[in-house]
């Protein structure tokens, strides 16, 4: 072989091999970005994609703040309510959570095929704060898959914040079923452990959020969260739960620091300003005038839920939470919907409903389908 051949020989063994172990290393890099909890493709979190969202269609609606006051032409919500489905009537169970209180009232409304519905919280349920759960149910009133619902709304709020939200939908998984009525006799479960129902979110995220305290150039900004952990039982609503938010609070310099609230059924009003966070320092020096600042954040206590139909308990350490979060600063106002980091995946969660015969009904025969959280 000539020399020339040969140095054209081993250059190509050596690109060749430069190649093969430059991916080695590229697929062992990625492998290590995957174990990194809360990072997108995270092995433990690949479920997230059965999570609730804004972005899709689904059998149950979660509206996560209304409010009104009946004596103020400003403050009120508008409710809208969508079947999307071409030639199919639902019948959809509402049910209005005080997040004061945790006190449920329940109103039927049905919707025939192509049909959207928008309604004002203050001729629904006046001067009351909380959050909306809107399910699809069948002529007996048990829950069924019907993954074709959508909703929004808009919310002018006591602090003069106005925004729009959308509705998290959360999809059927298992089918076109009803679930079965419990051993009670007059209630029925929804699980949401990612094979009956969509997962529900579990650690939070704020992702960015201007300083709470005014400077040269830097208007006073004053930022909410509205958040809570969905009622397991809308059929009694005497499961409330009573615990503590932990957060990390991260500023726009790198540096972490943490920080608790108290968490009932909602937090409360004057806990809802994002410098009630209990921190040391205090946010307004974390985040001082012109700077930036984002959270995370989870739930801790204990909570005790129905894991099939038989009544078997599920005693949880840490629950679910749902919420939004609204700022304003300056001229401007808005929100959106809180993100999810992770999902509520182990053992799951489930919401019980009492079974009532709708009004009106669509009048389709669903086969009964039931799940678990037991083992």
């Amino acid at each position: 072989m000539r020399t020339s051949h040969r140095r054209l020989f081993f250059k190509f063994i050596c690109t060749f091999y430069l190649a093969i172990t430059l991916l080695v290393i590229g697929a062992g890099v990625e492998t290590l970005a995957q174990t990194i909890p809360g990072l997108p493709g995270n092995a433990v979190d690949a479920a997230f994609g059965l999570g609730v969202s804004e972005n899709k269609l689904g059998s149950v609606l979660f509206f996560n703040y209304y409010t009104s006051d009946a004596l103020s032409t400003q403050v009120n919500t508008r409710i809208n309510i969508t079947n999307a489905n071409p030639t199919q009537d639902v019948s959809l169970h509402l049910f209005f959570v005080d997040s004061v209180t945790c006190i449920v009232a329940d109103v039927f409304t049905c919707l025939t095929r192509n049909q959207t519905i928008g309604f004002d919280i203050t001729d629904f349920d006046p001067n009351v704060t909380g959050y909306l759960i809107v399910i699809a149910v069948d002529s007996e009133g048990k829950p069924i898959g019907f993954n074709f619902l959508a909703g929004d709304e808009l919310v002018v709020t006591p602090t003069a914040h106005r925004f729009g939200l959308a509705a998290m939908a959360a999809a059927r998984r298992d089918g076109d079923f009803a679930s079965p009525i419990n051993s009670d006799g007059f209630s029925s479960t929804l699980f949401f452990n990612g094979q009956q129902y969509d997962f529900l979110p579990y650690v939070m995220m704020l992702d960015s959020f201007p300083s709470q305290v005014s400077g040269i150039g830097a208007p006073l900004a004053d930022t909410r969260l509205y958040v809570y952990s969905p009622l397991s039982d809308l059929a009694t609503g005497d499961n409330s739960f009573s615990g503590t938010l932990f957060f990390f609070v991260h500023d726009d310099m790198e540096r972490t620091f943490s920080g608790q609230l108290p968490l009932t059924c909602f937090i409360t009003s004057d806990k809802q300003r994002v410098t009630s966070i209990r921190t040391s320092p205090n946010i307004n020096t974390i985040v001082p005038a012109g700077r930036t600042g984002w959270l995370k954040f989870y739930a801790n206590g204990q909570r005790t839920i129905i894991g099939d139909k038989n009544g078997c308990p599920v005693t949880l350490n840490n629950v679910p939470l749902m919420g939004a979060t609204a700022t304003r600063i300056g001229g401007f106002t808005g929100g959106h919907n809180l993100r999810y980091i992770t999902t509520f995946n182990a053992p799951g969660y489930s919401i019980t409903i009492p079974v009532i015969a709708p009004p009106c009904s669509s009048n389709v025969d669903y086969p009964t389908k039931g799940s678990s959280l037991c083992l």
